[in-house]
This record gives C-alpha cells, structure tokens and sequence, in this order.
C-alpha cells in the first residue's frame, strides 16, 4: 500500500468536491455479452459464478482508481485487491465469503469452491471486515435488473466500491449477464467505470 499525494494528484479538485458528500457513490450499469464466456465454463468444467467473479477481478486490479480507498483524510492505493460476496443459505438467509486475487481462472475456480465450501458451514457476515483492500459484491440470480441501489450506511469512511451480478438472460442467440458497478466519486469517475466495462467484456470474449 502506498499514499496519494493529494496536493499534486490531477483529480485533487474533483476528490475535494466529493469527499464530504453525504452519500458520494454513482452507480452504472449494463448488460455484458457473456456468450463466449459461458461458453468457456462448460468446455472447461468451470463454474461461471467464479469465472465472472475472477474476470472483474482481474479487471479492476488492473485500473487503479479501483484501488484507491479513503484512510482518515488521505487516499491509499493498494498493490492487489480482492473480493467478498453473497451467497445464498438453505433457509433463504444469506451470508459472505472471502475470495483471494488468483492468477489464473482456473487456480481461482478451485479456490473458490473450497472458499464457498467453507463459508457455508461458517454462515457468517464477520469476513474480513477490517479490510479495505476489498470489493464487495454480490449476486442477484433471480432478476435481469436494469438499476441496483444498495443499502448505505452513509459512513464518509467508507470507499470500497460495490458490485452486483445480475440473473443472466438469453438476447437472440447471445447470453447477456447484467452487472452493476458502485463506486466512490472521490476516487473513480465515470471513464473508469467505463474503462473497467469495456476491459471486462474483452475478456469475456476472450477467457483464458
């Protein structure tokens, strides 16, 4: 992890203007071509929950404003991030699981299924909490949605940004898979956001 110097960084104003926002996220979303990608997870017995979870991952390491996260006063860029998400209990509770940044889709996919494993029996939503070097993300597999809003506690604090897959959803003969990005305006604009969607679909059309 290192620090931002702030007073020479180029989104110096724009950080300024929103950090004291009462509730400074935006939110974008958009439906990603996941035909090629589907397509990979059944040629390759992987899980598409993981791979996606892996590819967007992989994405926002990638663009550094996905990295920076709000300490006290100051903006910190952490060197890897990973992830959290839900998962769904038999009784239709839900609980978190922790996802270590992997280098490959298919190290991630076994990790992942023992994470999953483990957390199931665990049913907890004390995971990594003390964390920033975190995405959040969550899954909502039973609606195609077009917008997401998640529940704020409106705490200055917080920067990790917040994302959500959809349920994915036949377009002709394409699959598409919605997706909802979260992120703190202090830190990340609208062209990384677009940045991070466009790097995303090109690996969802090109797995590896």
């Amino acid at each position: 992890m290192k620090f931002v110097d702030v007073e020479n960084w180029n989104r110096k104003t724009t950080f300024e203007f929103f950090k004291d926002y009462e509730d400074p996220f935006f939110n974008l979303t958009a439906n990603l071509d996941a035909t090629r990608l589907y397509r990979f997870c059944k040629e390759n017995n992987l899980l598409f929950s993981l791979a996606n979870l892996f590819y967007s991952l992989q994405t926002a390491n990638e663009i550094k404003e996905f990295r920076f996260r709000l300490i006290d006063e100051s903006v910190a860029e952490f060197e890897t991030i990973h992830a959290t998400q839900t998962f769904l209990n038999d009784d239709e509770t839900f609980s978190f699981s922790y996802y270590e940044n992997k280098t490959s889709v298919f190290e991630f996919n076994e990790a992942g299924k023992s994470a999953l494993e483990k957390y199931r029996k665990l049913k907890t939503f004390d995971v990594e909490n003390e964390r920033l070097d975190l995405i959040y993300y969550s899954v909502i597999p039973w609606v195609s949605f077009t917008s997401f809003k998640h529940a704020t506690r409106l705490d200055r604090r917080q920067s990790v940004p917040r994302m959500v897959f959809g349920k994915m959803f036949d377009e002709g003969e394409k699959k598409k898979l919605p997706h909802s990005v979260e992120v703190h305006h202090a830190l990340c604009d609208g062209i990384h956001v677009g940045k991070y969607f466009l790097a995303l679909q090109e690996k969802f059309d090109n797995p590896v």
